[in-house]
């Protein structure tokens, strides 16, 4: 009966998420989700504000894909 409450270890003894757990994986993709859409409404806006429709957008989601896709090799390194 106490074995069921006893925490999930990885190999190094270490309490970390397991990283092919459901949780992690749904975190993952928001993050990546997340990071573009923050970036294509700061261009959004930042077009509307100099009227140079859609230049930052466009910007603003090559650079959020950038980022999304660096944090995501980056996190698979990680968890090598």
């Amino acid at each position: 009966m106490e074995d069921d409450k006893k925490p999930n270890l990885n190999s190094d003894g270490d309490k970390k998420k397991r990283e092919g757990s459901p949780m992690a994986m749904a975190g993952i993709g928001f993050e990546f989700v997340a990071s573009i859409l923050l970036f294509v409404v700061g261009g959004y806006y930042l077009d509307e504000y100099l009227k140079t429709s859609p230049l930052w957008l466009l910007v603003g989601f090559f650079f959020g894909f950038g980022f999304s896709f660096y944090s995501l090799i980056k996190k698979a390194k990680e968890n090598e």
